[in-house]
């Protein structure tokens, strides 16, 4: 046998061996893809849920505190607040007190 048919021999076994390990290497790295797969989609869904849920909560404490300004608007319209201190004998009136001074 030639030099030239050692080196072709010896490189076309190479290429075979070569293309065979990539080839079962890439179908491992595929395999492992599609099982991630589900886990990825459930954990995705999981997150999508747990929005949703935060988003439903927002949407509920924005309304609760619309409704507490409404009532605390009606509120003052009937009972105003003032910094007068009344107490129980007519017309007996006690400023406030400046805390700050």
């Amino acid at each position: 046998m030639s030099t030239a048919s050692k080196i072709t021999l010896g490189l076309s076994c190479t290429f075979a061996v070569g293309t065979f390990i990539f080839i079962n290497y890439s179908q491992q790295l595929e395999r492992e893809a599609l099982r991630q797969g589900p886990i990825k989609d459930a954990a995705r869904q999981q997150a999508k849920l747990l929005e949703k849920e935060r988003s439903q909560k927002h949407i509920a404490n924005e309304l609760e505190h619309q409704e507490q300004k409404e009532l605390r608007e009606k509120l003052m319209k009937s009972q105003p607040l003032n910094a007068e201190i009344i107490t129980g004998e007519e017309g007996v009136v006690i400023p406030p007190k400046n805390i700050g001074s």
